[in-house]
């Protein structure tokens, strides 16, 4: 793969594989994988939480992992211009990594089998490593990160994709995460651990329509690219619109053009955000049992103890954010020109790195939205029948933070001549020019993101 052209043909033939005799039938891993291990995850209070303290802010008493703190938020984008929230300051760039390498010709990934606690399913697929610093330098005192040597510096692999991207910004503030993949030569031995197995991208494919892959593990397929792949043929229906859109003929001065409008877009809103005290909040209320907004709104800030027989440290307790259910994140998309188009909108979240990002056509928050006044623009699409529903999943968010946080994914496709009245803020794109501005750092957020690996 010493092309980015040879590196798409052989994403793409890998997605077009849906049967490896590694692994014949992943839903049985899977299942197989649950039944091995024994869990339990309970809510208790946060006063409770062994080795955390609750003072204005919950913070660890090592210092490290994460705190919880209160937010104050002014900004010129959306229905409101100021609020408070608790958000959760985490500086460490964690790692999220798949191993990669032709098995039979054919490009596998190294998937685990990892429970999360706040995941309504529990265990799901997951990267080959996704660890924080705290967690890979073992400060909980627990077992090393499994092939974690192919991620660090002079590691013997050949890196395909190594990206610093950004997570969720309405819960995080200023999150990154390494986003890579590494392939190692066809002849090299890996030692398969039991939670582990090699996935080619067909059968992730089929994991993702079915909810089975978490969070961290779609933000680094979502970093594929089949642009300059040649077999296009081979893929079929709106699939094969996908893959052309990675293709579209685009130039520079268009990904310039684009790359100024966001520009323009950050100029246009102001962002102005303050770290205060989680007794500062005003309509929240912070007491030893939970943080929770006084009218039910946004998100809970809940304790978990925790058991888990396959994870590197055996019982653990941890705060969570648990949001209001229903959220949603839906594209709009269009062909136009023969070429498929999907409906970006730039907007702001309180914890963005750089004020603001490419998001989905629309991401619905009900926990968000006192009344109409704070639906999104374009939700009316979510309930008309002028498109066509192209996928329709319910994904997790990341479970090692938020509990039962379940996003449903939608990508509903226009007719052709049909003629969309957007905000200034929305711009239409193809795949191509999305991978590419992804390329260049904080452009695209984690929930555009999501949707995009659940079109690979």
């Amino acid at each position: 793969m010493s092309t980015s052209a040879g590196r798409a043909e052989d994403f793409l033939a890998s997605a077009l594989t849906t049967i490896s005799a590694q692994t014949e039938d992943p839903d049985l891993f899977l299942k197989q994988r649950f039944t091995a291990s024994r869990y339990q995850v309970d809510e208790v209070p946060l006063d409770t939480l062994a080795e955390w303290r609750l003072d204005d802010r919950l913070e660890h008493a090592t210092g490290r992992f994460f705190t919880i703190e209160g937010l104050s938020v002014r900004t010129s984008f959306g229905p409101n211009p100021q609020w408070c929230q608790p958000v959760i300051v985490q500086p460490d760039i964690g790692i999220l990594g798949i191993l990669v390498k032709k098995i039979h010709g054919v490009l596998h990934f190294l998937m685990q089998v990892k429970m999360e606690p706040g995941n309504t399913t529990l265990v799901q697929y997951a990267a080959t490593v996704q660890a924080t610093q705290s967690n890979y330098q073992r400060v909980h005192g627990g077992r090393p990160t499994p092939y974690l040597e192919y991620f660090v510096r002079g590691s013997r692999g050949h890196i395909l994709v190594d990206r610093l991207l950004s997570e969720h910004a309405s819960w995080y503030l200023y999150k990154r995460n390494r986003n890579m993949i590494v392939e190692i030569p066809p002849d090299e031995e890996v030692e398969e651990r039991d939670d582990f197995t090699w996935l080619t991208l067909g059968q992730l494919r089929r994991q993702l329509a079915l909810g089975n892959v978490n969070m961290n593990a779609r933000t680094v397929l979502a970093c594929i690219s089949y642009d300059g792949a040649r077999d296009l043929q081979l893929a079929e229906g709106f699939h094969a619109r996908t893959v052309a859109s990675h293709n579209a003929q685009r130039s520079d001065a268009e990904l310039a053009e684009a790359m100024t409008w966001l520009i323009d877009q950050k100029e246009n809103y102001t962002l102005d955000v303050k770290r205060i005290g989680l007794s500062e909040m005003d309509g929240w209320a912070a007491d030893g049992g939970s943080v929770r907004h006084r009218d039910g709104l946004y998100f809970r800030i809940i304790g978990l103890s925790v058991r888990a027989t396959s994870r590197e440290v055996g019982t653990w307790t941890q705060p969570m954010l648990e949001p209001v259910p229903g959220n949603l994140v839906a594209f709009l998309c269009q062909r136009q020109n023969g070429v498929l188009r999907f409906l970006t909108q730039a907007m702001i979240q309180p914890g963005s790195t750089d004020r603001l990002e490419l998001g989905a056509t629309i991401q619905l928050a009900p926990g968000y939205c006192r009344d109409a006044r704070d639906l999104p623009p374009l939700v009316e699409y979510l309930s008309s029948a002028t498109g066509q529903v192209r996928l329709k999943s319910v994904q997790s968010e990341d479970g090692g933070r938020f509990h039962r946080a379940d996003t449903e994914h939608l990508v509903i496709e226009l007719p052709e001549d049909h003629h969309v009245e957007a905000p200034e803020n929305y711009r239409w794109m193809t795949l191509g020019l999305l991978g590419r501005m992804m390329q260049s750092g904080y452009y695209l957020n984690v929930e555009a993101r999501s949707l995009m690996a659940c079109l690979l």
